[in-house]
């Protein structure tokens, strides 16, 4: 959880910035990123199999999106690859699930093909943080 606090800030920033001016700024990925190359050492879980594959696939995903369809930036990349190594792959799928829902419905009402996906990136963010935390509190 305390991983979790200290990467509220830059999702938060990246979110903010990348509404106003779409783009996220370096410092925010590299923060996130950081914070899971240290905890990588002082946590069992996720294992570095899972951060890597958390890093890998869906920046990868992305990536090719980016290539073949545009709409995807380069700072959605590198902050979704970021949260991927720093939570690991399965909490980032989790994330993206939550953040799937209402990334739809804005590009449905507004319109848009291209949306703020940092915006919809730390809803998922904050959604699964207290999914995992009202889950703490009941066991």
């Amino acid at each position: 959880m305390m991983i979790m606090l200290l990467c509220t800030v830059p999702i938060l920033w990246a979110a903010v910035t990348d509404f106003r001016k779409r783009i996220i700024p370096d410092w925010t990925w590299i923060a996130i990123l950081l914070i899971g190359g240290v905890s990588a050492f002082m946590l069992p879980y996720p294992t570095l199999l899972e951060r890597i594959a958390g890093f890998l696939l869906p920046g990868l995903c992305l990536f090719l999106l980016a290539m073949k369809y545009g709409g995807v930036g380069g700072g959605d990349i590198k902050l979704t690859a970021a949260m991927g190594f720093c939570f690991g792959l399965y909490s980032l799928a989790t994330i993206l699930f939550f953040a799937l829902i209402p990334a739809c419905i804005y590009a449905k009402a507004t319109k848009q093909k291209n949306v703020p996906l940092a915006v919809f990136l730390s809803i998922g963010f904050f959604t699964y943080a207290g999914v995992l935390f009202i889950y703490g509190l009941i066991c």
